[in-house]
């Protein structure tokens, strides 16, 4: 078979490439002596130690450095069988331009690497006793496609200390680890050092296996946070998608909590199968947990394990039993200060759980989808899961609700602990969210769950380019951040009339001219879609700013809204040069960073709740 090249513009001619850097040059699953480098020969090459001599196609390493095999983003990569990794490694994917603002999100432009025979894709091991590290980053996994694709470890065997960053793992099948087998004890006569998953900001979905959907490991030796998983299925009725087959020895127990393997600020929905059985040893914390076959199983007679300030709700979904949490005979799991149903009882009596009682879950026809607004769906706790086309992850929002008198009311909101208290002990929050946004320490309130809900103040500016005769439509949604607009029946006792004499619009919107004279009217609906129509065939720019009152800005008796600024530039048609205006550039797209920036770091109004 004829190996496929990449194209020149990755690659650099030998000689050129990095200290420690090998580049892949071919698509294809080959290892012969040519001038091209397969991902098996870049691989083989750093196994076999030939340091910078170069070996079968592949030139790039340097001796005493950390070897870095890179591949080109968005292409795939075959493998007929898998490849074993017995040195220290780093495998990314390389983006071709990574200045300024062309770089792409983390992880939505990833390199694939597929199995196309009857196989796993990595065996990470070797037979010394002490663990290598390797780490991948920004790829995905591309199992078999098959009924098992590997007895144990559907697309990787682990032996070692592996760290996932920004990886999606898919199509995985095994008996044992769909998506990773964790060898994780000790072995032979040496006593190897046990291996460890490290996995953040990754997606796991649709793999399976009999144990251990996402990951089997014979003793807890994970930690897991800000990651998403999906419609991953393990197939016996009490096996587990992240599984443990036994308990850590005593002493590894001892050092709970120091020393702790920990599943944090992460989403798991539509899993069949239990998502994870929870031995000593194991934190959880800051999960979103919803719309699986089954919620999560606690067996730890220690005491050395617990669940906190997460939302375990609506397993299965939609709800036809409570099925969120099942406790083995002896299990002393510590749980504290959760969102949940009465299978997982109240837990700890300093630090309740909260125990939901209502159906109104998910303000959407699914798990996925469109969010209603306030006024469409009055009741439901939480948003559809979404997913914005410049994010690898996407999210379960938190919602504010017009009946709530006070943020206190909120059974998500506020509700998480990030202080210690002396009296009593408290697992607190997770430092940041499943965004990796912070919360903020100097309040001793956060939110249950893996979102932390944050409102901007104001943003930078938006608008449009207009030709005379057009109207400019814009969508204020992503500016709103975790909040909705209010219903436009709501103002009133919000803000007393409009000043204006006319009828409130959705979000109470105000308008102040900041820089002109009015030269347009504005109207908007409740799903933030902002619609300015010129008055006139005026030529120059229109520059104001709108108030809109959204659901967490409302409870501040000063200051009940935020503010967007905005631009609209109208001009007549130039028949000189092209017939169309884009209409996203010009006023905008310089101002466009702003707008997210003025996102970064603003708090919502919390002051003196709780």
């Amino acid at each position: 078979m004829l190996k496929r090249s990449i194209g020149i513009g990755m690659l650099c001619v030998a000689g050129h490439a990095y200290s420690g850097e090998i580049k892949v040059t071919t698509t294809e699953d080959v290892s012969k002596d040519d001038t091209e480098c397969s991902l098996r020969e870049a691989i083989e090459y750093v196994n076999k130690d030939f340091v910078d001599s170069g070996y079968q196609g592949c030139v790039g390493r340097i001796k005493d450095t950390d070897s870095t095999i890179l591949l080109e983003s968005k292409l795939t990569y075959k493998l007929n069988t898998h490849i074993k990794i017995s040195v220290p490694l780093n495998l990314r994917t390389l983006y071709n331009d990574t200045a300024g603002f062309d770089k792409p999100a983390a992880g939505i432009n990833n390199a694939m690497i597929k199995m196309l025979g009857k196989d796993n894709v990595f065996v990470i091991d070797d037979t010394k006793k002490e663990v290598f590290a390797i780490k991948m980053t920004e790829l995905t996994l591309q199992g078999c496609n098959q009924s098992v694709c590997a007895d144990q470890g559907g697309l990787i065997y682990n032996n070692e200390f592996l760290t996932l960053e920004y990886v999606k793992l898919s199509g995985g099948s095994a008996r044992q680890g769909g998506a990773i087998y964790n060898v994780a004890v000790p072995v032979g006569q040496d006593a190897k050092e046990r291996s460890l998953v490290n996995i953040k900001y990754s997606l796991f979905e649709k793999n399976t296996a009999a144990e251990g959907a996402i990951l089997y490991s014979q003793v807890p030796q994970f930690r897991i946070s800000n990651s998403v998983f999906r419609e991953n299925e393990t197939t016996l009725a009490k096996g587990a998608n992240i599984y443990s087959a036994a308990s850590l020895d005593d002493a590894a127990i001892a050092a709970f909590p120091l020393m702790i393997f920990k599943v944090s600020s992460s989403t798991f929905y539509k899993n069949k199968g239990f998502i994870i059985n929870v031995r000593d040893g194991i934190g959880l914390n800051n999960l979103t947990v919803i719309g699986n076959s089954a919620g999560l199983q606690f067996n730890a007679p220690l005491k050395k394990a617990y669940l906190a300030n997460s939302i375990v709700l609506g397993n299965p979904y939609p709800i036809t039993e409570d099925n969120n949490c099942d406790f083995k005979a002896g299990d002393n799991s510590f749980i504290q200060n959760n969102l949940v149903t009465d299978s997982c009882n109240s837990g700890d009596s300093n630090y309740p759980n909260d125990i939901w009682q209502g159906t109104e879950l998910i303000a959407g026809n699914d798990l996925e989808g469109k969010c209603k607004t306030l006024t469409e769906d009055t009741d439901a706790l939480l948003c559809p899961y979404v997913q914005s086309d410049t994010a690898f992850l996407g999210y379960f929002r938190p919602r504010i609700l017009m009946s709530h008198q006070d943020l206190s009311d909120s059974l998500i909101v506020n509700k998480g602990r990030l202080q210690l208290n002396s009296d009593a002990p408290l697992m607190g929050c997770e430092s940041a969210d499943q965004r990796d946004q912070s919360r903020y320490t100097d309040n001793s309130f956060c939110d249950r769950g893996a979102i932390e809900i944050f409102v901007p103040s104001t943003t930078g500016l938006v608008g449009k380019d207009l030709l005379i005769g057009e109207i400019a439509k814009i969508s204020l949604t992503e500016y709103l951040s975790d909040s909705d607009l209010v219903p436009k029946e709501e103002c009133e006792a919000i803000l007393g009339k409009n000043p204006t004499g006319e009828a409130w619009q959705a979000g109470c919107m105000q308008v102040v001219q900041t820089e002109t004279a009015s030269k347009g009217k504005l109207t908007i609906d409740e799903e933030g879609n902002l619609v300015y129509t010129p008055q006139g065939a005026w030529h120059g720019a229109d520059i104001f700013k709108i108030r809109l009152v959204i659901s967490s800005t409302r409870f501040n008796k000063t200051r009940p809204y935020m503010e967007v600024n905005v631009r609209v530039v109208q001009a007549p048609k130039n028949d000189m040069e092209s017939s169309k205006v884009s209409t996203s550039g010009g006023s905008v797209g310089f101002f466009s960073l702003f707008a997210i920036l003025g996102l970064i770091g603003l708090r919502r109004y919390k002051n003196k709740q709780g």
